[in-house]
C-alpha cells in the first residue's frame, strides 16, 4: 500500500508570536468589554491560540488576511521605532516601517507557497 507524505519543517516562529499577541489582545479586550473574571480571559486567550492556529492552517482567506493584518501592525510599530530615533522628521519612520512591513510578509511567504512547493515521497509501508 503506497501513502503519499510531505515532508519538511517549517520553522517559523514569528507565526506563533503572533498567534500569541491575537490571543492575549483577545483575552484583554474580552475582560475589559464583556467584564469577565481574568480567569476566563485567560481560558478564552488559550482557546483563542488554537483557534487562530487551526484558522490559520486551514482557511486560506484567513492567512492573507491574518498575515496582512499583522504585517501591517509590525509596519506601526517600525514607525513608531523610527519616530522615536527621529522626531524631526517622518522619513527615518517611513523608512523603518517599509522594512518592517516587508520582513513580515517575507516571514509569513513560506505559509503562502507551501502547498504549492511541497515535495511528494513515496514509500511502502512494510
Amino acid at each position: 500500500m503506497t501513502r503519499k507524505y510531505i515532508i519538511r519543517r517549517r520553522k517559523n516562529t514569528i507565526l506563533y508570536t503572533e498567534f500569541l499577541i491575537a490571543a492575549a489582545t483577545t483575552a484583554i479586550l474580552v475582560v475589559i468589554y464583556f467584564k469577565l473574571h481574568p480567569a476566563i480571559g485567560i481560558i478564552i486567550g488559550i482557546a483563542a491560540v488554537f483557534l487562530f492556529a487551526v484558522l490559520f492552517f486551514a482557511n486560506r482567506f484567513f492567512r492573507y488576511i491574518f498575515s496582512i493584518l499583522f504585517s501591517l501592525g509590525w509596519a506601526v510599530g517600525g514607525f513608531w521605532a523610527g519616530q522615536s530615533l527621529d522626531k524631526k522628521t517622518d522619513t527615518t519612520a517611513r523608512v523603518f516601517s517599509s522594512i518592517a512591513f516587508a520582513v513580515s510578509i517575507w516571514a509569513h511567504w513560506n505559509h503562502f507557497t507551501f502547498l504549492k512547493e511541497a515535495k511528494m515521497y513515496e514509500y511502502e509501508k512494510r
